[in-house]
């Protein structure tokens, strides 16, 4: 797969909606521990798959991207490993801060 420098802003603006819309049903659902552990877990790793050919070189060293690559190999590798609502909102508002700046077309 080839590693991309950038998206189109659309691109990224896209997922993050899509992503806080998520977020935003999550936390609104009265969902049962593991339904709610499994949505974290799957958002989580669609994050990822959305910006997963990103070039890492341009990803900030010890940055979100970096964390958020780190979390979906071990949601990838640890079929238990949980993901909290908080720290995923967390995660998810500073990966689209880093997009933005480093990888966004403009």
């Amino acid at each position: 797969m080839a590693e991309r420098k950038s998206y189109q802003q659309v691109y990224i603006d896209s997922a993050q909606d899509s992503i806080a819309l998520q977020l935003e049903q999550l936390e609104q659902a009265a969902l049962s521990p593991a339904v709610a552990k499994n949505a974290l877990r799957n958002l989580a790793l669609s994050l990822e798959l959305h910006f997963v050919d990103r070039q890492q070189n341009l990803e900030q060293d010890g940055g979100a991207l970096q964390d958020l690559r780190a979390v979906a190999a071990l949601l990838t590798h640890d079929a238990k490993a949980p993901i909290a609502l908080g720290y995923l909102k967390e995660l998810v508002d500073e990966v689209f801060a880093e997009l933005n700046e480093k990888f966004a077309e403009g």
